[in-house]
């Protein structure tokens, strides 16, 4: 379509005089799958309620945003959602069930920032997490995290998306102006979050969205 093809031209500019400089991907459901489900499961499980028990309508709320951005604790943050689900559960049965949310790494995802490195674009991780999910799953992926130049994590830069400060503590980090990145998120929010800051944001709908873009992306001719 003639959008596409306008998209194309714009991307090779980039390419061409060397602009594009930074790709910036979020982790859940674009590097690894997630499924919340699980973790009701497990906490009904050691509550001894019947499944289905606890709603399933996960409220992200002043405490949860607070949690994200590391001001407060997974100990504290486990005490507050048991009191607001009536689950009788200590910490450690709380966390058992927080942290079997993980599931396979998106392995196209992964492959395509790979060759993004090699091509010597800088790639990083920005994703909107806690404490005590990072501890889990940076022992479970290693290989994920071995995958980026750098991760920037709410619960470490105090700052979630969609707030502009998370995108543009990323670019201020790596000297690049918003018109020289390139960003993958799931969620539409945060996609309309980096255009707003002037970042070209792609909505990862299919496993293969990352890998389709670098692999359809217009290269200069290297001969000319």
């Amino acid at each position: 379509c003639p959008q596409s093809h306008l998209e194309r031209i714009r991307i090779l500019k980039k390419i061409m005089s060397n602009e594009l400089k930074l790709a910036i991907f979020d982790l859940g459901q674009v590097c690894f799958r997630t499924h919340q489900e699980r973790c009701y499961l497990v906490w009904e499980d050691m509550a001894g309620i019947r499944p289905g028990s606890v709603s399933r309508d996960f409220l992200l709320d002043d405490q949860y945003e607070e949690y994200e951005r590391g001001t407060m604790s997974g100990r504290s943050y486990a005490e507050y959602f048991c009191m607001l689900n009536e689950l009788s559960l200590n910490f450690a049965e709380w966390r058992e069930g927080w942290t079997a949310m993980f599931g396979e790494l998106i392995e196209p995802t992964l492959d395509t920032i790979k060759q993004m490195r090699i091509s010597g674009l800088t790639v990083v991780a920005l994703s909107n997490t806690n404490a005590t999910h990072v501890k889990y799953w940076k022992e479970l992926y290693p290989e994920l995290v071995d995958c980026f130049d750098h991760m920037y994590l709410s619960n470490e830069i105090g700052m979630r998306k969609p707030e502009p400060g998370a995108f543009e503590h990323v670019l201020v980090q790596h000297n690049t102006e918003p018109s020289q990145a390139i960003f993958f998120d799931d969620k539409l929010e945060y996609i309309n979050a980096g255009k707003r800051v002037g970042i070209e944001s792609i909505l990862f709908d299919d496993d293969s969205v990352a890998a389709l873009w670098w692999k359809r992306r217009p290269v200069a001719n290297a001969a000319n």
